[in-house]
Formats: C-alpha cells, sequence, structure tokens
C-alpha cells in the first residue's frame, strides 16, 4: 500500500489557477464547471495524485471514529448511546476520541485516521471551516451530529434551535414572565448562537428586549460557573423574574443559585433548561425545558454514516427533527402542550 498523501482543495486550486469554491463545486457536484476549466481542475488533481477514494480507506474496516468536544455532557451520553445502537446492529465498531477544539486537534485526528483506517467519522464536534470539511469529507465519509454547519456539503442530523428558542421564550412569556436572562454557551458553538439569535427574535417579536446584565456565555457544560452567573444576576437590585438556559445542567444551577438566595421557585423566578436529560425530573423543582431528540439524532447519524460507507454515492442528507416542550414544576404552569418523558 502506498503511503498517505494528503492533498488539500487550496492546493488543487493552486494548481489549477482556479477559486477554491470552483475546485468544490466540481468534486461535491454542487454546480456548473465550464468544461475548459473541470479540465483544468482533473488535470491538476492527477498532476498532485489526489484520490477521492484514498486508497487507505477504500477497504470498509467496519470501524467508525466519532469526535466529540466533550465526555461529560449529559446530552453527548444520550447521543452516544443513539450511535452504538445501530453501529453494533449493522456490524460496526466506534471509537470515541474527545477534543475541545476540533481545528487544534486537527493534527492528532489526522494521525489517528490514518494509523487505524476508519471507515467514517461521526462529528459531534462544531466545525465551522468549510474548507475543513470538505478536505475531510473528500478522504473519508462523515456526517455532523447534532451540530451541523451552515452551507456545508456534509450530511447532517440536527434541530431547528433558532425555533426551539422563540418557543421556550414565547411559553415564558404566555406564563406572565417579562424580565427574562438567558445563561448561553459561547457563540463559537452554531447551536448557542443559533438560539441566541431566537431569543432575541421572540423578545423584539413581543416588544420586550434582553438586558445585558442577564445574559451569560459559558464554556462548556459547566454547573460551579452557572451557579456564579445566575448568583449574580439574582443579586441585582432590579433582578430577572425568570430565566431560560441553553442546558439543564445550567437550569439546575439556576435552581442552586435561587435557593442560596432564598429565592422561590418558581414563584420568584421561572426557570427553563434545555435537552431534558435525565437529571431535568430530578431537580426540585422539576424543570421545564425542551427536548430534543439525543437518542435519534445519535441513531440516524450513525445510519447516515454507515450508508454513505457502503454506498459512497448516497446523496447528502440534512436532517432537521422536532423539539418539544415540556412543562414541569420549576415554571409553575403546566399545560396540554406539554408532556413528561
Amino acid at each position: 500500500m502506498g503511503s498517505y498523501k494528503k492533498i488539500t482543495i487550496s492546493q488543487i486550486a493552486e494548481a489549477a489557477h482556479v477559486s477554491v469554491a470552483t475546485v468544490s463545486r466540481l468534486i461535491n457536484k454542487t454546480g456548473y464547471v465550464k468544461p475548459e476549466t473541470r479540465k483544468k481542475i482533473l488535470d491538476a488533481m492527477d498532476e498532485l495524485d489526489f484520490h477521492q477514494k484514498n486508497p487507505d480507506v477504500i477497504k470498509n474496516t467496519n470501524s467508525i471514529l466519532v469526535c466529540l468536544p466533550d465526555f461529560h455532557n449529559p446530552f453527548n451520553g444520550d447521543v452516544i448511546d443513539g450511535i452504538q445502537s445501530v453501529a453494533l446492529s449493522r456490524g460496526y465498531q466506534t471509537f470515541y476520541y474527545e477534543a475541545k477544539d476540533f481545528k487544534n486537534a486537527l493534527t492528532d485526528y489526522e494521525n489517528i485516521l490514518k494509523k487505524h483506517l476508519f471507515s467514517g467519522i461521526l462529528l459531534v464536534h462544531n466545525v465551522v471551516d468549510l474548507e475543513l470539511l470538505d478536505d475531510l469529507r473528500l478522504r473519508y465519509p462523515v456526517v455532523m451530529c447534532s451540530e451541523h454547519c451552515d452551507k456545508s456539503n456534509v450530511s447532517f442530523v440536527s434541530i431547528d434551535d433558532n425555533i426551539a428558542a422563540q418557543n421556550a421564550i414565547n411559553y415564558l412569556i404566555t406564563i406572565g414572565r417579562t424580565k427574562i436572562a438567558f445563561i448561553n454557551s459561547m457563540l463559537k458553538n452554531n447551536y448557542a448562537k443559533h438560539r441566541e439569535k431566537g431569543v432575541l427574535h421572540a423578545l423584539k417579536h413581543a416588544g420586550l428586549t434582553l438586558n445585558l446584565d442577564w445574559i451569560a456565555h459559558i464554556a462548556d457544560i459547566n454547573f460551579d460557573m452557572a451557579v456564579s452567573a445566575a448568583t449574580s444576576m439574582l443579586s441585582m437590585a432590579e433582578r430577572p423574574d425568570a430565566f431560560f438556559c441553553v442546558s439543564d445542567v445550567y437550569a439546575a444551577a439556576v435552581i442552586k443559585a435561587a435557593n442560596g438566595l432564598h429565592l422561590r421557585v418558581p414563584e420568584d423566578v421561572a426557570v427553563m433548561g434545555f435537552d431534558n436529560i435525565s437529571l431535568s425530573t430530578m431537580t426540585v423543582p422539576s424543570l421545564t425545558t425542551i427536548s430534543q431528540p439525543s437518542f435519534q439524532i445519535g441513531q440516524q447519524s450513525c445510519d447516515i454514516l454507515i450508508n454513505q460507507i457502503e454506498n459512497p454515492a448516497s446523496a447528502i442528507k440534512h436532517v432537521i427533527l422536532n423539539t418539544e416542550l415540556v412543562i414541569r414544576d420549576s415554571t409553575g404552569h403546566r399545560a396540554a402542550q406539554g408532556s413528561d418523558k
């Protein structure tokens, strides 16, 4: 077997004297490329010894690499369970690698991929670099799981984070809460960016604004940092009467902060989380939350990946699954549209 040679789209574009976008259109079949330009690109690919089906990965080794940023995030645990259920039923092994930042860990990933000859990759990571995704996709079947990159040519299974956040805020408004605080993760994450857009849209539509003192961006799913942020907001002269949190872990932290300040949930402050992990039924009071189908996200993303491994001509799929408002005790109201799981 010959040695692995990494050739990027940028190198092909430079050799062919065309743009990266033009090379990407040809390789991914996403747009028209003039015949003379097509020939220049194909000639450049031949000169660089570039092959979309790299010899290292032609053989199906029935193994999948799952790249994720945090083993300790409970949401990821449910996704992994879904991945495992499909992988085992279809005769595939899964291997997991944790790195906080995918791009910074790319060299490690490249070495792992070359050494172990995985059949495909599931990205639970947030990857915003389109060229990086394209380069990776040219070598291996790739599916993004939960996170997804806007305008990418990579299959994904996810939710509509913007709409889900709007639904959360709209519910808080319907129960009379108008001073709504927001605990988010960092905006480098696509889900955080889209949920924040949804929050702002819903508030604006209701004629409300988000007090800049009532918003926090927290790195990772860190309970203690969320407690600190919520305590600070609830200690202000004008405090919020509700919190929407992008994680049930953050929402549980708000309840702890409120208890520490002798505030009642939901009487003094309503609390809403996101994910509907098992923790949401263990807190006192139990958490109203947005339920996303984490297990199904793992299942469907793994199923799409294996289909692409076994049939490289499979179409790219962008799958958006539904979320559900689950109303429990932390907001003080139960309604017909909510359901416990």
